[in-house]
């Protein structure tokens, strides 16, 4: 595991002393945030030194777009991908997804199949009650913007099964108010938030 931490913010005491607002509760709500965009960043393309390893850096590649197809993706593509995945982890239920950025979905949402029929069906039109999951090709689609735009050399694209990424917390968002002289001697006070965390796919095969 490895330590992530929200780095120092400062409040001057008299916006403390005369703010309407729960300014530290606000404070502890952002730094949760922060943490949790830090630790999700490792999840995802982190080295494993220093910071989680992330699935994109193990997971292996299903698909390579042809010579100068860089920004875009077609139909063949897709169906490539999934089939690029051991049936064993597509057969198992509902849980295998897709996963990209909000630039690659913009891209998706323009697909159409053989037939001319778009691939991508918005969670309202699949009457998708409580996750709110848009679906591609059947499949869910799940945002994350650390994995990377679509570009030469890059994997834009995940498929699989996410849920054999493991995530260990071994140390639960601890948020700490430093009131010493090192901030008190600027009328300040101080906030900080530790959190140490570790991932990796336990199942390579499974993305």
């Amino acid at each position: 595991v490895f330590k992530a931490g929200s780095k120092v913010i400062t409040v001057p005491i008299e916006l403390m002393q005369d703010t309407n607002i729960d300014i530290q509760g606000l404070l502890f709500k952002r730094m949760i945030q922060r943490i949790g965009r830090i630790s999700n960043t490792g999840f995802t393309v982190g080295t494993g030194s220093g910071q989680p390893q992330g699935f994109i850096g193990v997971s292996g590649t299903g698909k390579t777009g042809t010579t100068g197809q860089t920004t875009t993706i077609i139909y063949d593509d897709l169906v490539d991908l999934i089939d690029s995945l051991d049936v064993a982890y597509q057969e198992n239920g509902a849980s295998s997804k897709f996963m990209c950025s909000q630039t690659m979905r913009k891209v998706l949402r323009k697909i159409k199949d053989t037939a001319g029929r778009p691939i991508f069906t918005p969670s309202y039109d699949a009457g998708i009650v409580g996750g709110f999951k848009d679906q591609v090709m059947g499949y869910d689609l799940v945002i994350n913007n650390d994995i990377a735009v679509p570009a030469a050399n890059a994997k834009s694209l995940a498929f699989g099964q996410f849920d054999k990424y493991l995530i260990r917390d071994a140390l639960d968002v601890s948020i700490f108010r430093f009131d010493d002289s090192a901030y008190m001697t600027k009328g300040q006070v101080g906030f900080l938030a530790w959190a140490r965390t570790g991932g990796n796919l336990l199942d390579t095969a499974s993305i």
